[in-house]
């Protein structure tokens, strides 16, 4: 082991530049490791920013290096500020958290998320399976507008009892931004503007794309197997599409900086932000524990308040990050003596990943942004390494063991598939001529369309929402179920990431020896799948 894992930070109270020196050496191997080309990590305390760095490369072709001002996307960080926006609305007494969705919006009577409450929404706790497959494409392409988002929603199935359990789902918080918009009469970018932006000075943040006269926008990149870098576009979730009040937010580190300080003097002080109208008791709400979230190995809670995840220390921070899943055993951060509180939050797009920490009872803050959906996830690491190096005042654990273990299993994603597959699969004949399971099949929402088509070649083939890029061959495995998993390099060559054995298994559906409807996967929290009826 090296030494610097046995060595401590000498004198008294470690400076954070300290504190950044010992571990910067464990940052920017997790950077290597992952296929992360560009960092930007900000420190703050109640006072505002105690520190920021900046490694790599923003724009990997120019070099360019981020910067204060460098603009990201931050993915479901978004989750915090649509929460913090419902808080402004409960303060001016517009809505409470406990109202029922359908009390604004009219297309949700009647339907299974209907009678779910704000709150429920903004804590995942409604039971609605998660879908994201529905609206998330190739290349940071989006499979469905903003109205039919909300349509699809109204069509969910519910895939565990309301209020039992916590089931991540992008579509309740699609829905809250329905109801601000619907309530305060603006838009979510503008509510968020007037409210939250503007008096508190963010000056590069905002929710529509950015403009190509901006010259410091980070780009953003997935990482080959042999983690030669793929540029690929930059989220298009914006405020005027599916999913805005989930990702759709881009700022930079300065403003970050401004807003989470804010945020953290609010809590640690049980006061006000004094630059917005938004009671105290409201804004504490948000961070109130509202569902356990079942961490295996974990004694210690870990729960979900409205956008924000609590875990109280010393734990395991990976869960709900693009690290979650990738390891049996994670690191556990913190000790006995440095019980703190932990909120904190991740945001993962295709080609950009971050993360921040607050711990209000030491007043601070740490907040990474990066531009890459890597092997792993380097930002959550990166938050770590350095959470570890601030309590304890040194890195006793070797952090790579972790992060290559981790990217080792996010670039074998794809040999598991075809593994388990394998080991799964009753070989059979292919029960008949392939055209009769061609067909256009639509989800229950009528919103959503995977069109299956015999091409002249002779490969049957699929095409979700009836997209060029989005066409996969299908390929009998059993029966009248086929595949459609590919290489890993052929999933980064898309623009996507990589998903469990059963998402790319597609099984047909018959009656009287006709095709009726396809049976699909799509999510974890969908045991039997979702069914997909052959249009008459």
């Amino acid at each position: 082991m090296d030494n610097k894992y046995n060595a401590t930070l000498s004198g008294g109270t470690p400076t954070w530049e300290e504190i950044f020196n010992l571990a910067e050496a464990d940052i920017q191997q997790a950077c290597l490791t992952s296929g992360t080309p560009g960092l930007a990590i900000g420190v703050l305390d109640r006072d505002g920013k105690v520190v920021d760095k900046y490694l790599g490369s923003r724009d990997v072709n120019q070099g360019l290096r981020p910067n204060a001002d460098t603009v990201f996307n931050i993915g479901s960080m978004c989750k915090g500020f649509t929460a913090l926006a419902i808080a402004c609305l409960v303060t001016d007494g517009a809505v409470h958290w406990d109202d029922h969705v359908d009390t604004f919006l009219d297309e949700l009577h009647h339907t299974n998320i209907g009678n779910s409450t704000i709150r429920d929404l903004l804590c995942h706790r409604t039971g609605l399976c998660r879908s994201d497959a529905l609206f998330i494409g190739s290349n940071n392409n989006l499979l469905l507008s903003k109205a039919q988002g909300t349509a699809l929603l109204a069509s969910l199935d519910t895939s565990r009892p309301p209020r039992q359990e916590f089931v991540y789902n992008n579509f309740g918080y699609h829905a809250v931004g329905c109801i601000i918009e619907k309530v305060s009469g603006m838009t979510y970018g503008e509510f968020l503007a007037s409210r939250i932006l503007k008096p508190l000075n963010m000056a590069r943040t905002f929710t529509e794309q950015p403009s190509n006269a901006d010259q410091n926008i980070s780009r953003a990149y997935l990482a080959y197997h042999d983690l030669k870098l793929r540029e690929v576009p930059t989220p298009s979730i914006s405020s005027d599409t599916v999913a805005f009040s989930a990702g759709g937010i881009r700022s930079c580190m300065r403003d970050l900086l401004l807003f989470y300080g804010s945020l953290l003097q609010a809590i640690a002080t049980s006061t006000k932000v004094e630059e917005l109208n938004v009671n105290a008791e409201e804004l504490r709400t948000i961070f109130d524990s509202a569902i356990p979230v079942k961490v295996p190995k974990a004694l210690r809670e870990q729960s979900y308040g409205m956008g924000w995840a609590r875990t109280q220390l010393p734990n395991q921070i990976s869960e709900i990050t693009g690290n979650s899943g990738l390891l049996d055993t994670y690191p556990t951060i913190g000790d006995l003596a440095n019980g703190s509180l932990l909120l904190h939050h991740a945001g993962n797009n295709l080609g950009c990943s971050s993360t921040v920490y607050l711990i209000p009872e030491l007043g601070t803050g740490i907040i990474v942004l990066g531009n890459s959906l890597g092997h792993c996830d380097a930002m959550d690491w990166t938050a770590q390494i350095l959470t570890q190096a601030f309590l304890s005042g040194k890195i006793n654990r070797p952090f790579s063991h972790f992060v290559t273990a981790a990217a080792l299993q996010g670039r074998s994603a794809m040999e598991r598939v075809q593994t388990i597959l394998d080991s799964e699969r009753h070989p059979t004949e292919p029960p008949g001529p392939l055209t009769k399971y061609q067909g256009c099949f639509w989800h229950r929402s009528n919103q959503f369309c995977i069109s299956v088509v015999l091409e002249n070649h002779g490969d049957l083939t699929m095409s979700l929402q009836n997209r060029d890029d989005e066409k996969y061959c299908l390929r009998h495995y059993e029966q009248h179920t086929f595949v459609f998993n590919e290489s890993f390099d052929r999933i980064i060559g898309r623009g996507q990431w990589c998903r469990p054995y059963w998402f790319y298994k597609i099984q047909f559906i018959l009656e009287d020896q006709e095709v009726v409807a396809i049976r699909w996967r799509i999510d974890e929290t969908q045991e039997d799948g979702q069914l997909f009826s052959k249009a008459k």
